[in-house]
């Protein structure tokens, strides 16, 4: 199985960007060969974007993960999948975003929402994905993070079977993860027991040079298998967005 990572650089949309940005991510899904797709968070205005491509797409081998801010009126950002030509709102969206956010009220928030409509399969993988900071549900500078709120043996439980029952854990991210350590830590837990998982965000400052230059060192786009940083199969730029292609 191809899996793409594609992530785009963070700018505000005018009109023109607007349509550039619909029309170069319809001609990326459509030629690809990848299997999936998971573009970094934030690469589409609004909704209308994001239907419009849907209309476009004619690869109907090829599925995808957006994440669209909410209307003005509510606060969140929603995610949408792109499967057999269909865009599917998944009905859920980011529960928190910070260490201080994990609160028991919210992890249980968070855990009912992965348990209803954050797995999804893709062939024989499944998929389940923790939005951008929810990856606070664990804590650890360094090593393999642990569960945060370890007195609560029923969430543990619950989180713990959610990941016994997943293969590929995907973490879009809306921005470069400050405190590194403390993120990879993290996607090392989620990769642990021979389970995958990627990450990606959006380039901003010197990114995308940085990741050309020294790829071991690339924060834009991570990938993890049973704990390990794992090499991309392909990596290349176009038009200032940065795609690596995976195989699982």
């Amino acid at each position: 199985m191809k899996i793409q990572l594609v992530s785009f650089p963070v700018k505000r949309f005018t009109n023109k960007e607007r349509q550039n940005r619909v029309d170069f991510i319809t001609r990326k899904i459509n030629d690809s060969d990848a299997d999936f797709i998971m573009f970094s968070e934030h690469v589409l205005n609004n909704r209308d974007d994001l239907f419009l491509i849907g209309k476009r797409v004619k690869n109907r081998h090829i599925s995808a993960l957006f994440e669209i801010p909410e209307s003005k009126n509510i606060k969140g950002n929603r995610l949408y999948l792109l499967k057999n030509n269909h865009i599917e709102d998944l009905e859920t969206h980011q529960i928190f975003a910070t260490s201080s956010d994990a609160t028991k009220k919210n992890v249980e928030l968070l855990i009912d929402e992965l348990e209803a409509h954050r797995q999804f399969k893709i062939f024989d993988k499944r998929f389940l994905v923790i939005q951008c900071g929810e990856n606070n549900i664990l804590k650890g500078n360094s090593g393999i993070a642990r569960f945060r709120l370890e007195k609560r043996e029923d969430f543990k439980l619950r989180f713990s079977e959610l990941l016994d029952n997943t293969d590929v854990v995907l973490n879009p991210v809306h921005t470069p993860w400050k405190r590194f350590g403390c993120y990879l830590s993290r996607l090392r837990s989620f990769s642990d027991s021979g389970r995958y998982c990627f990450s990606c965000t959006q380039l901003s400052g010197n990114q995308l040079e940085n990741a050309k230059k020294k790829p071991e060192h690339n924060i834009t786009q991570v990938a993890m298998h049973n704990t390990e940083r794992i090499a991309p199969l392909v990596t290349y730029e176009e038009s200032h967005c940065f795609i690596q292609t995976y195989v699982i």
